[in-house]
């Protein structure tokens, strides 16, 4: 047998067709940010920039290290397209 609970302090949800009119539209100025064409263009512009820059830094900083762990040039007869 199921425990009987006691249903007066239950808060329950308010009903949906209670009669009373519906809440109103949310304004213009609360709606969601949605991202435009111009914020896409600056964010992905500034990934590039700061990948490129890491990139830099980082062969900047292996052409740094001693020679069996730094960059190494590789041989052309190893690589044909570097031959030209």
């Amino acid at each position: 047998m199921a425990p009987k609970q006691d249903s007066g302090n239950v808060k329950r949800p308010p009903k949906l067709f209670s009669g009373s009119p519906p809440p109103p539209p949310i304004p213009a100025a609360d709606a969601p940010w949605r991202p435009d064409w111009k914020w896409h263009a600056k964010v992905l512009g500034r990934i590039y920039v700061i990948l490129i820059l890491v990139y830099f830094a980082l062969t900047a900083l292996l052409s740094r290290l001693p020679p069996p762990y730094g960059l190494r040039q590789i041989p052309k007869d190893v690589t044909p397209w570097l031959k030209k």
